[in-house]
């Protein structure tokens, strides 16, 4: 809680210091009318002299509270927003600075995420709700400490010994409840996954065809049935947990109140004093009860800010060098007996060796599953290899600077990124700082076969795409050329298309890996594709079986050879025969 708070201080120090000078004239106030109502009281029993001016401080007293009210809501919102913007940043800052792939692949990192989000929404802006309810009466609880304890110096004591069981009551079931939902989490992401798949344009089509809503709704309501019984639990046990301490602390106020009544009956008190402890003990048992609830809410939000600083803290699984090598320009690269088991266990890759000289053009072919796509992360460094090593320019890739290392590669990936931003920015992505050159954007475009789309376009590299935010659409495989601009705009030294044209038919496929080639002259480019049709065009193609390096040749030499590329040459060619 104090890390966070620290940070909110950081967020604002101006902001801060104002709210809580705020907080203490309106943790005083009312204290302050309760002992000026006293005086009024008095001032009548004694024949009304002076009342009409204590009424007068009365109604002031009442004015400045109420002035301050609008403002502190004033500053309270806007230090919200900007401690919300400051947590979710952070939260983008450190997902940036994972640069692998090993945390962001492990579902264990996604139901973390899931409760970093909800909670980013909420939790900040009640953070400093429940700090201001807590200081505000706190300062209050203070002064009607001193207040009452010049009557009697045990009443303050009873009555906050006696919120002493409610308050730890109340922290167990905030405890309980943020436990609750941590352990809902992947419940709660399969909801709101589900509610997605039913409700989302992205599978809108298949949905509606395979007449999935109602299985969807049932799948939702399985696994709301498990988040239900689980919070329901939670909050019955705190309900029968809470009635103990809550009778005790009523009983400890009627208690007080009931000395007040004797005092004054004995003529130990004056009827202004009896109205004083009356009014003392209600607004003490309330701020009490409101600092006990803020304690609970608090403690709740410790949690999320220690899971929330504890994401922040997590180290990455790749791990940058302490002093990275610069990248040798044009570089070679070999692949050294490399070995890769995922994080689950599974082999990916075993013993692979292979070398690539610079301005090589070579086709990774293979089965589904074969390990084409796993290669490609780790030379991307997105994992480390189990075994082996991985060369660039003779330079072990881990001892390399790897932010300069991937600025020399662009790539088309499986699921490559379809951005809500305009066209232009979807190909100028790729190279931040020559994201105005609309020539050189232009070139990518035209040279990927996106010639004809920005001719249609009306506006051009301004035109929005997606209907996020209400920009026009266009189909998958311009989307796919898209992609193959901004790898090709990258500039980059060595590129990558891993499976780049799915989407796209034959003849398109072919088109795009020609002209692919051609643009990658003087560059090292890998290709991954399941037609083979299009790696005639490599120098060079490199055939992976289950994780294993079994060929490597030209086109010709391994058709010859009749081995593993030359049965998917055929079995390939079969799908187009008569």
């Amino acid at each position: 809680m104090l890390r966070a708070v620290r940070l909110l201080w950081r967020v604002s120090p101006w902001g801060v210091s104002l709210l809580a000078l705020m907080l203490v004239l309106q943790g005083a106030l009312p204290v302050a009318a309760i002992a000026i109502s006293q005086r009024i009281i008095d001032a009548l029993a004694a024949g009304g002299r002076d009342a009409l001016l204590w009424v007068g401080t009365w109604a002031g007293v009442q004015l400045l509270g109420g002035l301050l009210g609008p403002f502190d809501r004033m500053l309270r919102g806007e230090l919200a927003d900007r401690f919300t913007a400051a947590v979710n940043l952070h939260l983008i800052k450190k997902s940036g600075e994972l640069a692998g792939l090993g945390v962001l692949e492990d579902p264990a990192y996604h139901d973390d995420l899931e409760v970093l989000r909800q909670g980013a929404r909420s939790y900040p802006l009640n953070l400093i709700v429940n700090l201001v309810f807590l200081a505000r009466d706190a300062v209050t609880l203070v002064a009607l400490a001193l207040l009452l304890g010049a009557y009697a110096p045990w009443m303050p004591l009873v009555l906050l010994a006696a919120a002493l069981p409610l308050a730890r009551s109340l922290v167990a079931q905030r405890e309980a409840s943020y436990r609750a939902v941590v352990g809902a989490s992947p419940d709660a992401r399969a909801m709101n996954y589900h509610g997605q798949v039913a409700m989302g344009l992205e599978h809108a089509a298949e949905v509606r065809l395979w007449g999935l809503t109602d299985w969807l709704a049932g799948r939702y309501r399985q696994r709301f049935g498990r988040v239900f019984a689980r919070m329901q639990q939670m909050r019955r046990g705190a309900l029968w947990r809470s009635l103990a301490p809550l009778v005790l602390f009523y009983l400890a106020a009627g208690f007080s109140l009931g000395w007040a009544v004797r005092a004054a009956a004995a003529g130990a008190l004056s009827v202004g004093a009896v109205v004083l402890v009356l009014q003392g003990i209600a607004r003490m048992q309330s701020s009490t009860q409101g600092v006990v609830e803020s304690l609970g809410y608090l403690f709740e939000r410790s949690l999320f800010f220690g899971h929330f600083f504890r994401f922040l803290e997590a180290e990455p699984r790749v791990r940058l060098p302490a002093r990275p090598r610069p990248v040798p320009e044009r570089p070679e690269i070999v692949f050294e007996n490399v070995g890769f088991v995922y994080p689950d266990g599974r082999r990916a890759l075993e013993g692979v060796r292979f070398r690539i000289p610079y301005g090589q053009t070579v086709a990774l072919v293979g089965e589904n599953g074969a390990g084409k796509t796993t290669l490609v992360k780790l030379l991307l460094r997105f994992y480390d290899p189990s075994e082996g090593r991985i060369l660039i320019g003779g330079v072990d890739l881990r001892e390399l600077d790897l932010a300069a290392w991937r600025r020399k590669v662009g790539a088309v990936f499986q699921n490559f990124g379809r951005y809500a931003f305009t066209l232009g920015e979807n190909v100028g992505l790729a190279d931040l700082a020559r994201l105005d050159d609309e020539k050189a954007i232009t070139e990518a475009a035209r040279a990927a076969g996106l010639g004809a789309l920005l001719d249609r376009l009306p506006e051009g590299l301004d035109t929005s795409l997606g209907r996020e935010f209400g920009g026009g659409e266009i189909s998958g495989g311009e989307w796919q050329r898209l992609a193959i601009a901004r790898a090709l705009f990258r500039q980059a030294e060595v590129l990558v298309l891993d499976e780049p044209t799915a989407a796209l038919d034959a003849r398109a496929e072919h088109r795009i890996f020609s002209d692919f080639a051609r643009l990658a002259r003087g560059r090292t480019a890998l290709l991954i594709t399941h037609r083979l049709a299009s790696v005639r065009e490599a120098d060079r193609i490199l055939v992976l079986k289950a994780g294993r390096l079994v060929e490597d040749g030209g086109h010709g030499e391994l058709l010859a050879k009749g081995g593993e590329y030359a049965e998917l040459w055929r079995l390939q060619a079969e799908r187009y025969s008569p």
